[in-house]
């Protein structure tokens, strides 16, 4: 039987991919239920005195919607970004692999 010899990544990948992961799903999660939580602070407990909750809810909507399409169009630019580099590199690279060889 041979032997499987089974490699991670460094700690420090681990930890950061652990941390986009962590920090993706915040971010997620607070878009979706933060506008309901923040507008609770403005609603009076009584239901006859003035409230802003409506507006302020409304408002923290419309922020919301702007922050996630920022996200996604900067993941687009990024993600293009990328792609362009890593194949810009990978040329240099086999130009510079096919010169040396004799």
């Amino acid at each position: 039987m041979a032997d499987v010899q089974v490699t991670t990544g460094s700690a420090a990948r681990r930890v950061a991919i652990q941390a986009t992961v962590g920090a993706a799903l915040g971010f997620a999660g607070w878009s979706l239920g933060g506008p309901g939580m923040v507008s609770l602070y403005y609603e009076p407990l009584s239901k006859d005195a003035l409230s802003c909750g409506n507006d302020v809810k409304e408002a923290l909507s419309k922020f919301v919607l702007m922050q996630l399409t920022c996200a996604a169009i900067g993941a687009v630019l990024v993600a293009l970004a990328m792609f362009f580099i890593r194949r810009s590199l990978a040329k240099r690279r086999a130009a510079r692999n096919v010169a040396a060889v004799p």
